[in-house]
């Protein structure tokens, strides 16, 4: 995948990234199951650089074991509330994406929350998803904003962000019930 999307930018022209992702095994998420929100941040500029990584590409792809697991989860979130749903923010990603990611954080005490290009992260090899929750197709308080690299966003001492007031009772509530139906 990764030398046929080197040898297309090489040439110039931009590559077709749902051609490129289903030869390299990924399933299309969205085609299997149409009830997910999709807000992929890397295809625009709502992101911590700032920038559109994916150009015209909006597509949201997984290796179909991931695939298969995001959809049980959705299934089992319309059970508790059909007005629930995933929102997606990433998922499967071009290793040149990846690079441009860590060149902005090379360096900087953020660079622990971004995999080194050269090894690649799990979002490299379609297994990783960046998700939230919305309900009736809007985001919900989930404590912290899509690529916020501070404490807020760690789930480790979720109780104590909310006793020092740095997220919300309703973001742990939220919290909880994304990690449910993902664990599930």
């Amino acid at each position: 995948l990764m030398l046929a999307v080197a040898i297309t930018l090489m040439s110039g022209s931009l590559p077709d990234w749902d051609a490129l992702m289903r030869k390299a095994g990924m399933v299309k998420v969205t085609d299997l199951c149409d009830s997910f929100v999709v807000d992929l941040r890397y295809a625009g500029t709502r992101n911590f650089v700032g920038k559109n990584m994916y150009g015209s590409f909006n597509g949201v792809y997984l290796h179909p074991d991931a695939a298969k697991s995001l959809i049980d989860a959705q299934k089992a979130l319309k059970k508790i509330d059909v007005n629930y749903s995933i929102i997606i923010y990433d998922a499967a990603r071009p290793r040149s994406v990846q690079r441009t990611m860590w060149n902005a954080v090379k360096g900087t005490s953020d660079a622990q929350y971004v995999a080194r290009p050269e090894r690649g992260g799990c979002h490299n090899y379609g297994v990783a998803v960046d998700v939230g929750l919305a309900y009736a197709g809007k985001p919900v308080d989930m404590g912290s904003s899509f690529d916020d690299f501070t404490e807020k966003a760690h789930i480790t001492a979720e109780e104590t962000l909310v006793k020092q007031g740095k997220i919300s009772r309703e973001a742990l509530k939220n919290r909880r019930l994304l990690r449910r139906v993902m664990t599930e």
